[in-house]
């Protein structure tokens, strides 16, 4: 996925870290495509766990701030894809890699960021006035 201007929140470090998601989901789906998916796939799973609970604290308070409307359903959703990733990881756990698996996970990253970003996230914008 490629970062477009639509999804800019009007708060450049919220912008920056969702750069970075896209970026690692990029970089993994390179990782599969090149075959090399199962080699760096449990990391994938901690690197992206610990990414998104910090960007998502970050972004939970910057919305409390500027108190954005949107701040309730923007925890919802962030406790759901804390749910989704620890699928992941339970079933990474249990399995072991599986192809299918890392394909659903950045597939699911790629639209669930798009989906998040624009119909959430950017409820920010119109409330910054400087950050």
């Amino acid at each position: 996925m490629q970062w477009s201007e639509a999804y800019s929140t009007g708060i450049a470090r919220i912008d920056d870290q969702h750069k970075m998601l896209f970026q690692m989901a990029d970089s993994y789906r390179a990782a599969l495509d090149e075959g090399k998916g199962g080699a760096v796939y449990g990391g994938l799973l901690h690197s992206l766990d610990l990414y998104v609970r910090s960007h998502f604290a970050y972004e939970e308070g910057c919305m409390a701030r500027h108190f954005c409307p949107a701040a309730t359903i923007n925890q919802d959703a962030h406790r759901g894809f804390i749910t989704f990733l620890n699928r992941f990881h339970e079933r990474h756990a249990s399995h072991g890699f599986v192809q299918e698996d890392a394909r659903e996970l950045v597939d699911t990253i790629d639209a669930w960021l798009v989906d998040h970003i624009c119909r959430i996230d950017t409820q920010l914008k119109p409330l910054v006035t400087t950050e």
